[in-house]
């Protein structure tokens, strides 16, 4: 494996085989994963060298390009959010864009031997017999337990209707299971009044369709007289610029800012508010530490243009955009290609996106804003 992480034993991480919602996330992807196909000529060492020296957000140095490993690479950028990502992990990330997936329905934690089950949701896994407690050994034959975490759940979910085989563990005995993939539906997007009338909407992640959705509730909540709106955007992890931009734009009018991008290989551009039906309400915005990327690109366009007000605590600081590259069968690069900067032209990489009201309460707070 060319990229070193934490394998199962050593992780303490939660997570979904159903890649429900994701811990993992892309930050802010500047389009979907399918941006380039690796040459047949070319090494993955090779194209991540090329990708390193023409697309980087900064100059990287030629001591740094001649290092004779895509680890030593990308280690020496000391950019967390530059990656390799395996086959696996590749998979989970296609699927976080998404407002589908095709799994099979286990919710899973790292286990000494494997992956240990939690929960069965309804679905092909609870069908063929497997249980919470059981241990899950190895997906279509390959040993999970020294595999990184995402890249053994990532294993388990593929193509809609295909089978994977699992090897599992229970009261010492090993059984094997052939469960054949369903498509699962994870919505991005959760809408509802709140008891006062005041609307909610809160955002999970950026996903493919998220703009629709968000548009489509809150155009409906305006519709059925809601005196305000509370965009809920805390522990939202990021996802599509595109989307985010989408977004914003339901709230503001067209041709208003939302964000600036730049970087070494990029020229200076600016990303402005598009048209589309319009949602005037008043809004505030939650956010917390846990707000990134994309949700943080939402929040300071929507408070720089005085659209908003932002309740919670300071958002998580990143200030950086990714877009994710396929490196043939072998997997794919995510790569830092920019970074941007508010409408106002603030770096948020210094302190995050800060509140105009910071509680502990920040619902009843933004509530209490929108009735005044």
């Amino acid at each position: 494996m060319l990229y070193t992480r934490p394998t199962l034993r050593r992780t303490g991480v939660l997570a979904a085989a159903t890649a429900i919602a994701l811990a993992f996330s892309l930050g802010v992807a500047l389009q979907p994963l399918d941006r380039l196909e690796a040459k047949h000529s070319e090494t993955t060492l090779d194209r991540v060298r090329h990708e390193l020296a023409t697309r980087y957000y900064r100059d990287v140095p030629d001591r740094v390009l001649r290092l004779p490993t895509v680890d030593g690479m990308l280690a020496a950028l000391d950019d967390p959010y530059t990656r390799y990502l395996p086959p696996g992990e590749l998979r989970l990330a296609q699927r976080a864009i998404h407002e589908g997936f095709s799994g099979v329905g286990l919710t899973l934690i790292p286990g000494e031997a494997g992956l240990l089950v939690t929960r069965t949701l309804q679905g092909p896994a609870k069908i063929a017999g497997i249980r919470p407690g059981d241990t899950v050994l190895a997906v279509d034959g390959t040993t999970v337990a020294g595999l990184p975490f995402q890249e053994a759940i990532g294993r388990i979910i593929g193509r809609e209707g295909s089978v994977v085989r699992l090897r599992v563990l229970r009261d010492r005995r090993v059984l094997t299971f052939g469960v054949v993939r369903q498509r699962f539906r994870t919505a991005s997007v959760h809408v509802r009044t709140l008891a006062d009338g005041v609307g909610l909407v809160r955002i999970d992640r950026f996903a493919v369709g998220t703009t629709a959705a968000v548009r489509a509730g809150a155009l409906r909540l305006a519709r059925g007289g809601a005196p305000g709106l509370v965009l809920d955007l805390r522990g939202d992890p990021g996802g599509l610029l595109r989307q985010a931009v989408g977004v914003a734009s339901v709230f503001l009018d067209q041709g208003k800012t939302i964000v600036a991008l730049g970087g070494v290989h990029r020229r200076e551009s600016i990303i402005y508010a598009r048209g589309g039906a319009k949602v005037r309400l008043p809004l505030a915005v939650l956010v917390d530490r846990r707000s990134a990327s994309a949700a943080e690109v939402v929040a300071a366009a929507l408070h720089d243009h005085g659209r908003a007000r932002l309740v919670g605590e300071a958002t998580f600081g990143k200030s950086l955009v990714q877009e994710v590259d396929r490196l043939g069968a072998s997997g794919a690069l995510k790569l830092t290609v920019a970074r941007y900067r508010t409408p106002t032209g603030r770096d948020i990489a210094d302190g995050g996106v800060v509140p105009d009201v910071t509680t502990n309460q920040p619902l009843a707070r933004a509530v209490a804003l929108l009735a005044a």
